[in-house]
């Protein structure tokens, strides 16, 4: 049997001077901790696999700890501090304290008219496309604009959109709903599918979660006016460049674990056995090393 990778979650400890984090009121307040032991109970009941861990910000320190406690189980994709650039030095000291095989980008800091390979940024993202390292991308229709031109210049870089490839500007828009999640008030199907769709058509190392639906749905679970976006995906995509994700905890009791995982089955039911195998796990073995 294939395995199945939860291709997007969080894990974090409660704030403290050994596991600093960035905190958030409601959803993450300074006392939470999401460890990974209970994550592991829930993904034997789901007969999940594997799973790719992104802490809540740069800060390393719990991430580390997991990997080493549960070597082969976890792979980590760290993020990319925006307030202070990671400088290529500054990355591999990170990469030689934790074994980082991918880095999360809320946009790029661009504009329109920026050129991309003047971005403090840019250096890093040069020197993950020469090591094979992946791009976690979030951040509104500027920043995917900038992050089309970054490939354009490195056609090698490997970048996942997260969660369904909307384009929200996390923290101006996001809001937390009554179950304690991120929510964002949106168009179903957003107006900038168009151009996340003309993407994957040019570029063939251009990725996308299958996640997220939560955050955007106007309906109760199992969120059926996610259907023509999951169909839109497929085509545009296809299985071999999607990763099933839950996005835990943020939907660990409305709709629980296994029922977020659930969905691939739910909104694209007609899949082929091969298409149904990669969403869950192939694609996401194909670029990570467990």
């Amino acid at each position: 049997m294939s395995k199945v990778v939860d291709a997007h979650l969080h894990l974090f400890r409660s704030l403290s001077d050994q596991f600093p984090r960035t905190t958030y009121p409601i959803m993450a307040e300074a006392d939470r901790e999401e460890l990974a032991e209970k994550l592991l109970a829930e993904m034997a009941n789901a007969e999940v696999d594997h799973a790719i861990v992104v802490p809540l910000s740069r800060d390393d320190e719990y991430l580390r700890e997991v990997l080493a406690s549960h070597p082969g189980k976890f792979v980590g994709v760290g993020v990319f501090d925006h307030l202070k650039p990671d400088s290529v030095s500054s990355l591999e000291k990170r990469l030689s304290l934790t074994n980082l095989q991918g880095l999360r980008f809320f946009g790029l800091e661009a504009t329109y008219e920026t050129d991309v390979r003047k971005l403090g940024c840019y250096r890093v993202l040069e020197y993950m496309a020469e090591a094979g390292m992946v791009v976690w991308f979030y951040g509104d229709l500027v920043q995917l604009a900038a992050l089309e031109r970054v490939m354009t210049f490195l056609p090698s870089l490997k970048v996942v959109l997260n969660h369904c490839g909307f384009l929200p500007d996390m923290h101006a828009e996001m809001r937390i709903d009554e179950h304690r999640r991120p929510h964002f008030d949106v168009e179903l199907p957003p107006k900038d599918l168009a151009v996340v769709e003309q993407m994957a058509g040019q570029f063939s190392n251009l990725y996308v979660h299958f996640s997220g639906q939560y955050a955007f749905t106007h309906n109760e679970y199992p969120f059926t006016d996610f259907a023509e976006i999951a169909q839109r995906l497929r085509a545009a995509f296809g299985a071999e460049r999607m990763l099933m994700a839950s996005d835990w905890p943020w939907i660990e009791f409305e709709p629980g674990y296994a029922q977020a995982l659930k969905l691939v089955d739910i909104l694209l039911p007609s899949l082929t056995p091969t298409e149904r195998e990669a969403i869950r796990g192939a694609t996401a073995l194909s670029l990570f090393r467990f």
